[in-house]
């Protein structure tokens, strides 16, 4: 059984694989291991995200400070879009997320401080959703 770190982790991958592939997120969960492709977590989570993408996308473009959306990696647009979905929509503390968020960024972004600006960016995320 895979803990909630990898299948978050899972998630990000098909996330990924999804920008940069015309295959749909569940064409690619049927290559998945069964603890993926049957994890609830990771259904609802995808199903979740892709529905509500562009309020997700919208909610993170208005938390970039002299940014688009457009011009991050694909990678940390993955971690951000996934870490927002969990702090505005699920019961998942949202410093559980943001720490899981940058320990992701820390594994697969393409430059060493992104961490950093994926926190500042989910920093303000709470900050202005609580508000």
């Amino acid at each position: 059984m895979k803990s909630r770190h990898e299948l978050r982790e899972s998630v990000f991958k098909i996330l990924f694989q999804v920008e940069n592939t015309d295959l749909d997120y569940r064409e690619l969960l049927e290559f998945e291991v069964d603890d993926v492709s049957g994890s609830e977590y990771v259904t609802r989570t995808l199903d979740d995200i892709f529905a509500k993408k562009e309020q997700i996308d919208e909610i993170i473009s208005n938390n970039l400070k002299g940014w688009k959306l457009e011009r991050l990696s694909k990678m940390d647009r993955q971690i951000l879009r996934i870490s927002t979905y969990e702090i505005l929509f699920t019961d998942i503390p949202y410093k559980v997320s943001i720490n899981e968020a940058v320990e992701l960024s820390k594994k697969y972004s393409e430059k060493d401080d992104s961490y950093k600006f994926i926190n500042g960016v989910l920093k303000g995320i709470v900050e202005t959703s609580t508000k």
